[in-house]
């Protein structure tokens, strides 16, 4: 006698596993080695705007579209034996937000032949979702404890460049009293001039500094000198560090790794920050914090190290933890070492922290040193001769003046007119375009950050009507804060100085590019531009 029970009751199986299959939020499929589709489940309808009787029979291709070149490699694997996880970006039929799904191919082998493979498909839009809103919160945890930092310093920063310009300011009218009374004495007034140089640089300085830690993460890794990183650092830091602390600096010659200066300098101001917190406020002729940079093997270290009370041996594990602090809040919200780390290891670096049996602790931050390049890249070249007396008007070389600030234009058009060039200054664009229809001119020093029309802006406009000019650019700027700025800076084949320079410096770069520039045709005059 045969038992029938279990045959009658495979349809209801059938029927009970394809609702459970359904109900699946996800989609479930299988598609033959044909890539013809044999089963589908009704999360296809959701996905994809079509329901699972139309979608059995039809190819991969047909129902993928767009989506089916990306998802090729990963079906030729499955077809060929190699289970697949992946994930996709899938757009939504009913024109909404696209999703994100999580992917696997599970080949259907039998004997040794693949048959077809199974998907199943998941819906991660919820958890990428959150992981993008973590990864913003993040980015913006990391600007707020940057600006806590910066904040920390603000008084400080003042304070240092106070100082200096109260020097410059109060030089400059003592001898602007002496011209004007005719008591002019050289010696004194060369004494005042060389003091309202060296606050100008102190000021320089600290600008620069801080524009290195304000910029964040956009600029591009490059080589960079750790000591030089170092010193703009403690400069950033020096009001803090001064009435807490005597500084050392044990500093190694030659020490580069490939990094972005604004986190390097990140990493040392907070390390820096964190050793003269370490410190009681009362005794800094007491208090040492040690900076140290060393080469170890293909390691280069820097080390800042202070003689404060240390770390407890409980608390080193979590010091680098987000949000772990034994600060008052006043003085940061406790991401500051956990954001050194981060940087570091992303640099291919380590960071650790120990305590000495003395008292004190000591933060050591290795990276991988920058390999060395040949010695003619890292030698500076040398000045060119300065030119020797005015030379004849007609071989005069000319050069175009760009800048809105008055006081910047007038000081190039001395330097350069006492250095044998004809100069012509402008204020703006339009006026620097109507100055070129006009005139041959051998160079352009043009701003980079000006109203109405940008130095991006006229290079363009100059380059489209004379192409030949390209390479008789100069472009100045005291920061191209945006990234865009920084592209087109990165991309045109002209020099930047930056502000503000020396003298020497302004023309070294202009008897340079003259000299590079020689070799070109010349600019087409004003007859041959409006012929």
């Amino acid at each position: 006698m045969v038992d029938n029970t279990e045959h009658k009751s495979n349809p209801e199986t059938a029927a009970l596993v394809m609702t459970v299959v359904d109900k699946i939020p996800a989609m479930v499929a299988y598609w033959d080695k044909n890539q013809i589709c044999r089963f589908a489940n009704r999360a296809y309808e959701k996905w994809f705007g079509v329901p699972p009787e139309a979608v059995v029979g039809r190819t991969m291709k047909d129902l993928l579209g767009p989506l089916y070149p990306l998802n090729l490699p990963h079906i030729q694997r499955a077809l060929l034996g190699e289970e697949q996880e992946f994930e996709r970006e899938i757009p939504d039929p009913a024109q909404g937000p696209p999703r994100y799904s999580q992917a696997h191919y599970i080949p259907h082998v039998i004997a040794g032949e693949v048959r077809g493979f199974c998907v199943l498909v998941a819906d991660i839009t919820r958890r990428k979702r959150a992981e993008e809103a973590l990864a913003a919160a993040h980015r913006e945890l990391e600007a707020r404890e940057r600006l806590a930092a910066m904040a920390t310093l603000a008084t400080g920063i003042a304070h240092e460049i106070n100082n200096p310009l109260a020097a410059v300011l109060g030089n400059v009218d003592m001898a602007l009293e002496m011209l004007e009374g005719g008591t002019v004495e050289v010696g004194e007034l060369r004494s005042m001039l060389l003091d309202v140089r060296t606050g100008g640089e102190r000021v320089s300085e600290i600008v620069r500094s801080m524009r290195l830690l304000a910029r964040g993460d956009t600029a591009q890794r490059e080589r960079v000198n750790v000591n030089d990183c170092v010193e703009q650092s403690i400069a950033f830091a020096a009001n803090t560090l001064r009435y807490r602390a005597q500084l050392i600096r044990e500093l190694a010659p030659d020490l580069y790794v490939h990094a972005k200066a604004s986190q390097l300098s990140q990493v040392i101001v907070n390390l820096l920050a964190n050793a003269a917190h370490a410190l009681p406020e009362n005794a800094p002729r007491q208090n040492e914090i040690r900076v140290v940079t060393r080469r170890d093997g293909d390691l280069v270290l820097i080390e800042v190290a202070d003689n404060g009370p240390g770390i407890p041996e409980s608390q080193q594990a979590r010091i680098f933890e987000p949000f772990f602090s034994t600060k008052s809040a006043s003085e940061g919200m406790g991401l500051g070492l956990s954001i050194s780390r981060n940087i570091v290891e992303g640099l291919g670096g380590q960071i650790s922290v120990r305590s000495e049996q003395g008292g004190g602790s000591v933060f050591c931050v290795s990276l991988p040193a920058a390999p060395p390049v040949g010695a003619a890249a890292e030698q500076q070249p040398s000045a060119p001769p300065r030119p020797s007396g005015i030379v004849p008007a007609a071989a005069r070389p000319r050069v175009l003046v760009v800048d809105d600030e008055a006081a910047i234009a007038g000081l190039l058009a001395r330097a350069l007119g006492n250095e044998a060039y004809e100069v012509t200054t402008v204020k703006g664009g339009h006026a620097a375009l109507k100055a070129l229809e006009a005139y041959r001119f051998d160079l352009i020093l043009c701003d980079l950050m000006m109203p109405e029309m940008s130095g991006e802006d006229i290079y363009w406009e100059v380059t489209r009507r004379w192409p030949q000019l390209a390479h008789r650019f100069v472009f100045m700027t005291g920061g191209a804060f945006t990234p865009r700025g920084r592209q087109f800076l990165a991309s045109v084949p002209a020099p930047v100085l930056e502000k503000p320079f020396r003298i020497s410096d302004l023309l070294r770069c202009v008897s340079r590019r003259l000299q590079a520039s020689s070799g070109e045709a010349t600019q087409p005059s004003a007859v041959s531009r409006a012929g």
